[in-house]
């Protein structure tokens, strides 16, 4: 549209296309000839300009779909049996650059931080889910099928013996292998303290988690300050739970978890327990982790409330990321260099955690 481009960024978002235009192209104090006839093209040009808004909103609605493909979490083969190819043509005639891209994802990302459940705590009355954040729409379909095939692998991999750390225990427990560190979930047998086993090793962080992470960094679900270095993967069949539990101290906070598969819940209480009868009982917020969702565990969310996962009704993959207290690193620990220094992208957040006109935004100062 030329020069008005200056005066489109700084109208308020609640005017319509046809103020915008208006208000972009015509002075009304001036109705001279040349006015009447910059007037007389306005419809055209405002055609055009709902036309390019209304494709870039529904390129918003397909934004968790968009392939990021220098990205190593991208897969061509998935991308084209999801009807890939149909949508990367229509992000060519937008001609959208990669970074771009990225940019509509990270703004489609959906951030919930507003969680509350009141507990009377030491004689207290506190908020056991400060600090609880859900992001959801941080992967998009065919990275989840990737990193669901992943994580296959790695179990069969560690079925054959060829992982350092990878068990099932017996009873209604879960498959788990381990990165970065071995830890204790409580005391062993052998008189080994919950925590970080500092002599043990383990096999490090496969790549396509360590992309997981710079995403996680980048896209400001978890902060640079807290940059995970390790891993475990919990792979549940139909009836695999996880009792309730404060994670290990021998771990910063905040801490992440990644659902795959299936959707289920997780229940937080401060004075959570299992009864003899396999109960729950404390349970005070029970909180479903959709598909792809990223919980993080910050605060009392993290420190107070004990968290579980009951029975799940079906297959279930979780992926969660922590980062050691470096005075607990396991003596032969080097941390990954390709993990270090990094830095969220630099986009601005409106206070719900997303931005509705990003997209718009961004193209028309490109217009």
């Amino acid at each position: 549209l030329g020069r008005p481009n200056k005066k489109v960024k700084t109208l308020p978002h609640f005017m319509s296309v046809h103020e915008i235009g208006c208000a972009s192209l015509i002075d009304p104090n001036q109705m001279d000839k040349d006015s009447f006839i910059r007037k007389l093209e306005i419809p055209s040009q405002v055609n055009v300009l709902t036309d390019r808004i209304r494709s870039l909103q529904q390129v918003s609605l397909d934004a968790d779909d968009m392939a990021l493909e220098d990205d190593e979490l991208y897969d061509e083969e998935d991308q084209k049996d999801l009807g890939r190819e149909a949508f990367d043509a229509s992000l060519d005639k937008h001609k959208f650059s990669r970074e771009q891209r990225e940019h509509i994802r990270f703004t489609n990302v959906k951030r919930k931080r507003d969680f509350v459940c009141l507990e009377k705590v030491n004689g207290e009355i506190v908020n056991i889910l400060e600090g609880l954040e859900l992001h959801t729409k941080v992967f998009n379909t065919a990275e989840k099928k990737k990193i669901v095939e992943t994580v296959y692998e790695l179990q069969e991999k560690g079925r054959k013996g060829e992982l350092k750390r990878a068990f099932t225990p017996q009873g209604k427990g879960r498959s788990a292998i381990q990165f970065g560190c071995c830890f204790n979930y409580r005391t062993s047998k052998d008189g080994n303290p919950s925590g970080i086993l500092r002599h043990e090793t383990v096999d490090p962080l496969p790549s396509l988690f360590k992309e997981i992470i710079r995403r996680l960094v980048k896209w400001r679900v978890m902060p640079p300050t807290c940059v995970p270095d390790c891993c475990v993967v919990n792979i549940y069949d139909e009836g695999d739970c996880i009792p309730p539990h404060v994670d290990n101290h021998d771990f910063l906070r905040p801490f992440c978890t990644i659902s795959f598969l299936s959707e289920c819940n997780i229940l937080f209480g401060s004075t959570l327990k299992v009864k003899e009868t396999g109960e729950y009982s404390g349970g005070s917020y029970s909180l479903p982790l959709p598909v792809g969702s990223v919980l993080v565990l910050n605060g009392n969310g993290a420190n107070v409330a004990k968290h579980c996962i009951p029975e799940v009704p079906t297959k279930r993959i979780s992926i969660t990321f922590r980062k050691m207290d470096e005075s607990k690193r396991p003596v032969w620990f080097t941390p990954e260099s390709d993990l270090q220094g990094l830095q969220p992208l630099s986009y601005e957040l409106n206070s719900s955690g997303s931005s509705d006109h990003a997209c718009i935004v961004m193209y028309l100062k490109n217009v």
